[in-house]
C-alpha cells in the first residue's frame, strides 16, 4: 500500500524536531492569545501513514505545560482547509491539507507545549516552545453551579442560564443560514442552540465515507468549524449531539439501511444493538469521539457533550447495554476532553438511574402536549425529586399546530419549563421551517431578558407557594426563596385548545382571517404570597412578550405575605419579587 506522505514547501520550521529524522514544522497561528480563546498549531512532517484518523496507524498529540506546571495533553487532528467563495461563504474549494492541534488556555501566563507522533515504527517529540496567555473577556467553559448543583455556571463564576432552542442542522447552505440564524438568535439575548452531527448535517462518518476514514466529510467538518466560530463571536453555546437514533434505528426515521456499521454496507453488526457491544465497533466509535473532542473540543462555546438524541428509538435504549457503554465513553473523554466538557444524552426514562447517574445533568423531549403547563408542572418536578443535585433541561418540545402562527406554544415552552425548575427555558423544535419563517425570535428576548440580572445559582429555589385570587381562569407557576420570588402567571385561554376552537369560530362566522385570534381579557386578578421575610421589597410586573417592566412597585411585607395586584392581561404576565 502506498503511504500517505503530508509535506509542505516552504513553511518556516519554528520549533524544530527533536532528532535529524524524520522532520516536523509546527507553525504556531498566534504567539499569544487571551485566557480560554484558541491557540491553535499547524503541523506538517514525512512520517508515512496509511489512514490520518486512525491513532492506531498515526497518532499526533500535544503537551501543554501550565504557568504551575500541570500538563495538559490533547489530541491531534488531521485537517484539511477550504477556501469560501465570495458569493457564498458554503461554495467550498478544497486547499492544502495539514495536521492540527486547537487548545484552550485555562490559566494567564507563559505556557509551554511540545508535539509528539506515534506510528507503529516510530515516535518524533518536538523540541519545547512557548506562548503567552493575557486575559480575555471569555468566561470560560460551562461547569454546574456548585452554590446551586440545579443551575450552570462558567470558569469564571458567572451564572449561565440557558435561552434557546434546537438549531439541528442546515440542509442547504448551513454556513450562511446559521450565520442569519444566529444573527436573529443573538439580537434578542438568546445564548443556546442544540446541533445534531446526523448523517445529513455535521456527521463525519457515514456511508461516502466508510468506517474510521472522514476523508470524504473533511467540508462538513469545515462547516462545523464555522459554525462553531459564528456561535463564538455571538456568546451562544452549543449542546453538541453525537448521535441521533434514526442511524441506529429500523422503525423511527429509520437509517440502519444505509449506516456504514451495517454488515450489508460492509460494516460489522448485523443489527443495531450490536454497537453497543461489538469490539470493533466500540474501536470505531471511540476513534470518531476522539477527532470529534480534538477538533471541537477547544471551544468554549461548546456547553455540552450529548451522546444521544433519543435513544428510545433505538434498542440500545436497554439500561444495561447503555449504561455499560456510556461508562466507557466518559471514561474515554475524561482521558482525551482535558476541558471536562458537561455530558448529557436523551431518550432514557427518570428512573433509569444506572444511565443518568454518571452524567452531568438530565434532560427530557415532550411532544403533543395538551396543556403544556400543566404538563411540564408534572413532569419536570420528577426529574428534579430523582435528581436532586443535577440541573434538568426541557431539550426539545412541540407540536406546533397549523394555526399557531403566532408561536403560542413556543411561548408556553420558554417560560414553563424554568417556572417549574429547569435550569433553563424549554428548547423548541422547528426552528428553519417555523421560527424563522414566521420570525418569533422576539419570543427568545421577553424571557432572556426576564433573566438576564438573575443568578440563579445564588439561591436556594423552591416552588412557589403564591396563589391567584381566582384560580378558574389562570394559573401561577414559579419559585421562590424566604426573600426572593420569580412568578409567571398564565392565562387558562391563552392554550392550543382555545386558539383552536377560536379558529373553527372564526371559519364559520367568514372572518377575513380567522388566523387572528384574540384571547379573553382577564381584570381584577391578585397573587397571595405567602413565606417571605419581613422586609421592604421591589415588585416588578413584566410584559413577556417584550421583556419591558410594566409597573414597579416599593411595597412593605410583613407575617402575612405580599398581594399584588394584576394588571389586565389577555395572555401572561410575569412577576419578580425582590
Amino acid at each position: 500500500m502506498i503511504k500517505r506522505l503530508l509535506i509542505f514547501i516552504g513553511l518556516i520550521a519554528i520549533v524544530s524536531i527533536a532528532h535529524a529524522q524524520p522532520t516536523m514544522t509546527i507553525t504556531p497561528q498566534a504567539e499569544s492569545v487571551g485566557q480560554y480563546e484558541k491557540f491553535e498549531l499547524v503541523i506538517t512532517h514525512d512520517i508515512a501513514y496509511d489512514n490520518p484518523y486512525d491513532p492506531d496507524d498515526i497518532r499526533l498529540d500535544a503537551e501543554f505545560e501550565a504557568p504551575n506546571g500541570a500538563i495538559l495533553r490533547t489530541a491531534g487532528f488531521f485537517y484539511r482547509d477550504y477556501l469560501q467563495a465570495e458569493t457564498n461563504p458554503d461554495i467550498l474549494i478544497a486547499q492544502a491539507e495539514s495536521w492540527r492541534v486547537r487548545f484552550a488556555p485555562t490559566q494567564i501566563g507563559t505556557w509551554r507545549y511540545r508535539v509528539i507522533i506515534t506510528t507503529p515504527n516510530t515516535t518524533a517529540t518536538s523540541d519545547w516552545a512557548r506562548f503567552e496567555v493575557s486575559p480575555s473577556d471569555n468566561k470560560g467553559f460551562i461547569r454546574i453551579d456548585e452554590r446551586n448543583r440545579r443551575y450552570f455556571a462558567f470558569d469564571n463564576g458567572d451564572s449561565y442560564f440557558p435561552v434557546g432552542q434546537n438549531m439541528g442542522w442546515a440542509v442547504e447552505n448551513p454556513i450562511a443560514n446559521y450565520q442569519t440564524w444566529l444573527d436573529e438568535m443573538n439580537a434578542v439575548g438568546a445564548n443556546f442552540i442544540r446541533v445534531w452531527m446526523a448523517s445529513w448535517g455535521f456527521g463525519i462518518e457515514w456511508t461516502d465515507t466508510g468506517l474510521g476514514n472522514y476523508d470524504n466529510r473533511q467540508d462538513r467538518a469545515f462547516q462545523l468549524d464555522k459554525v462553531i466560530e459564528l456561535a463564538e463571536a455571538r456568546d451562544i453555546y452549543i449542546m453538541l449531539a453525537l448521535l441521533n437514533h434514526g442511524a441506529f434505528s429500523e422503525t423511527v426515521n429509520a437509517e440502519w439501511d444505509n449506516n456504514p456499521y451495517n454488515r450489508a454496507n460492509g460494516g460489522m453488526l448485523d443489527s443495531p444493538v450490536e454497537f453497543g457491544t461489538h469490539p470493533d465497533a466500540r474501536r470505531l466509535w471511540l476513534q470518531r469521539l476522539r477527532y470529534i473532542v480534538a477538533r471541537w473540543g477547544y471551544s468554549t462555546s461548546i456547553m455540552s457533550w450529548e451522546w444521544w438524541n433519543e435513544v428510545n428509538w433505538t434498542p440500545l435504549a436497554d439500561e444495561t447495554i447503555l449504561s455499560a457503554w456510556m461508562a466507557d465513553g466518559n471514561a474515554y473523554l475524561a482521558e482525551y476532553d482535558p476541558y471536562d466538557h458537561l455530558i448529557t444524552h436523551s431518550g432514557s426514562q427518570v428512573n433509569h438511574a444506572s444511565v443518568w447517574t454518571d452524567l452531568d445533568f438530565t434532560q427530557q423531549h415532550l411532544y403533543e402536549m395538551r396543556n403544556l403547563p400543566r404538563e411540564f408542572a408534572s413532569e419536570i418536578p420528577q426529574w428534579l425529586t430523582q435528581y436532586p443535585d443535577k440541573p434538568f433541561l426541557m431539550g426539545e418540545f412541540g407540536s406546533p399546530a397549523d394555526v399557531d402562527t403566532d408561536g403560542l406554544l413556543i411561548h408556553l415552552g420558554l417560560w414553563s419549563a424554568p417556572m417549574n425548575g429547569a435550569s433553563g427555558t424549554g428548547m423548541t423544535w422547528w426552528w428553519d421551517t417555523y421560527i424563522h419563517p414566521n420570525n418569533l425570535y422576539y419570543h427568545f428576548g421577553g424571557v432572556a431578558s426576564f433573566f438576564a440580572d438573575e443568578d440563579m445559582g445564588a439561591y436556594s429555589w423552591q416552588p412557589t407557594s403564591a396563589t391567584l385570587s381566582d384560580d378558574g381562569d389562570a394559573k401561577v407557576y414559579g419559585l421562590q426563596t424566604e426573600n426572593r420570588a420569580l412568578l409567571w402567571v398564565v392565562s387558562d385561554d391563552y392554550s392550543p385548545s382555545f386558539m383552536d376552537r377560536q379558529y373553527r369560530t372564526n371559519l364559520r362566522n367568514n372572518i377575513e382571517n380567522p388566523l387572528a385570534i384574540t384571547f379573553p381579557v382577564l381584570s381584577g386578578l391578585s397573587i397571595t404570597l405567602p413565606h417571605l421575610t419581613d422586609g421592604e421589597y421591589v415588585v416588578e410586573i413584566w410584559d413577556t412578550f417584550t421583556g419591558e417592566i410594566i409597573r414597579s412597585d416599593t411595597v412593605r411585607i410583613g407575617a402575612d405575605g405580599a398581594t399584588i395586584a394584576l394588571p389586565d392581561f389577555d395572555r401572561d404576565l410575569a412577576v419578580k419579587v425582590k
